[in-house]
């Protein structure tokens, strides 16, 4: 699972399909209020958990199902199910475990009863050692990659040259904002690699890229190359 949302897109759209209406809760303790017949049932709390309305009357079986759903949906994202410490492990606070350490950075690991595993990195400060800049991830490679990265044990900028960065950024750039059949994933995942491609080269953000228009939009949403040409003659 890459971000929690990606698993509530997933889980909220199963409940619709199941019956279960979803609203944006109006309390700022919960991200979600959750409707059964028109009955307001259940709470999705900004901390992945589900919690009983406790002033109407709901059936256990109900209850059980959303957190069945929760489950399936975050295990269908390919949320990390392999223990990545041991009880050897050092142990943090309140839960964290310390997976790595290299330089001023940290890689730590939580259990979560919903998401198994939850990943963070971050820095520890100079002054008084505590952690500051903290990333999570819900995909271990995810986390891995940032602490090597973070830790310098990787360099970004060595993988490609500054040529081939500027290269893959400019086609990135060019696929994202042509009229083509990208799908919402494709076009959120295009997002996410400008992004990060920016934060390996900043200076990639400030350019403007040279698009031929004519070549890029000339044609309509009925994919007619000539609609641009026959648009101009009139």
């Amino acid at each position: 699972m890459k971000s929690k949302s990606e698993f509530y897109k997933a889980f909220f759209t199963t409940l619709a399909e199941q019956g279960i209406e979803v609203k944006r809760s109006t309390s700022a303790d919960y991200l979600a209020d959750l409707f059964w017949k028109d009955q307001l049932v259940a709470f999705y709390t900004r901390m992945d958990t589900v919690e009983r309305n406790p002033f109407v009357t709901v059936p256990d079986r109900l209850m059980s199902q959303i957190q069945d759903l929760a489950r399936k949906t975050a295990l269908q994202l390919g949320i990390c199910t392999e223990k990545p410490y041991t009880e050897n492990t050092p142990k943090i606070t309140n839960g964290v475990y310390k997976l790595c350490e290299y330089g001023d950075v940290v890689l730590a690991c939580k259990h979560h009863p919903l998401f198994e595993f939850v990943f963070s990195t971050y820095r520890l400060s100079p002054d008084n050692n505590t952690p500051v800049q903290r990333q999570y991830f819900y995909d271990k490679e995810q986390a891995l990659e940032n602490f090597a990265c973070r830790s310098g044990l990787v360099d970004e900028k060595k993988l490609f040259s500054e040529n081939e960065l500027i290269l893959i950024h400019d086609e990135i750039v060019k696929f994202l904002i042509s009229p083509n059949d990208k799908t919402i994933d494709q076009f959120e995942q295009a997002q996410i690699l400008i992004e990060k491609l920016e934060d390996v080269l900043p200076e990639l953000s400030d350019r403007d890229i040279q698009l031929d228009y004519d070549q890029q939009f000339a044609y309509d949403y009925d994919g007619n190359p000539d609609a641009l040409e026959l648009a101009e003659d009139r």
